[in-house]
């Protein structure tokens, strides 16, 4: 094929090409046939607009919540076995004449009560009767008495185990929310026939279920149960 040829060939093409574009131009509808086709929308546009505007702030917080949530996750299971804690739960359910306290359990419980976990406050006149109570390494159940009156009170502390349940009177004695430090606690208040009311104090904290009961002062109570470590 001679270059003049070649040069025919290229100039044949590119009319063939500009034919075809120009039928193409030629069947596109005028501006008039567009408006007529394809109404004015600027009205719908600005209703466009203004909803993606209002959408944009909701948009923003569900991506910040969903952001929050995966750092949240990230960090959760960032963090080492050795530092997870089981969770517990003191659930009170008042029966017409009984108290149930129960506990529930989420993860691992304790295995035995830390060492030297006990009361260290006694009030003045009372002494420990040893030969009721007892002491392991899971529970101990200590029983003091007055050494002038017959006034006396209890302390228990135990590792907290699923399911574990304790039952109360509910016919005389009255409940309420207090706090042990940072720790709820549940109070019960009931009164004898000698007029001398009776506490029963129980509370959770880190894994070990606290209980004090006893006819002695209301704050005495309370100092002994802070002094529990």
């Amino acid at each position: 094929m001679s270059e003049w040829t070649e040069v025919s060939f290229d100039a044949a093409l590119m009319m063939a090409l500009r034919a075809d574009a120009q039928k193409e131009l030629d069947e596109l509808p005028t501006p008039a046939q567009l408006e007529e086709r394809y109404p004015d929308t600027f009205q719908w546009d600005a209703r466009l607009q203004a909803a993606l505007h209002k959408r944009r702030p909701v948009l923003k917080r569900v991506l910040i919540t969903v952001l929050t949530l995966v750092i949240l996750t990230l960090g959760a299971l960032a963090v080492s076995a050795d530092f997870r804690r089981a969770v517990y739960t003191m659930i009170q359910k008042f029966l017409p004449i009984e108290m149930q306290l129960t506990y529930q359990v989420d993860g691992e419980p304790l295995e035995q009560l830390p060492n030297g976990y006990s009361d260290h406050y006694v009030p003045d006149g009372f002494e420990r009767d040893y030969e009721q109570g007892y002491d392991d390494v899971q529970a101990f159940l200590h029983v003091y008495s007055s050494k002038k009156s017959s006034i006396g009170y209890t302390v228990q502390c135990s590792v907290i185990q699923p399911g574990n349940q304790a039952l109360f009177d509910n016919e005389h004695t009255t409940y309420k929310i207090v706090k042990i430090g940072d720790v709820d606690a549940s109070l019960g208040t009931s009164t004898v026939e000698s007029g001398i009311s009776v506490y029963i104090l129980n509370w959770e904290q880190d894994g070990i279920a606290h209980m004090i009961m006893g006819n002695i002062p209301m704050d005495e109570v309370f100092k002994i149960a802070e002094s529990i470590s």
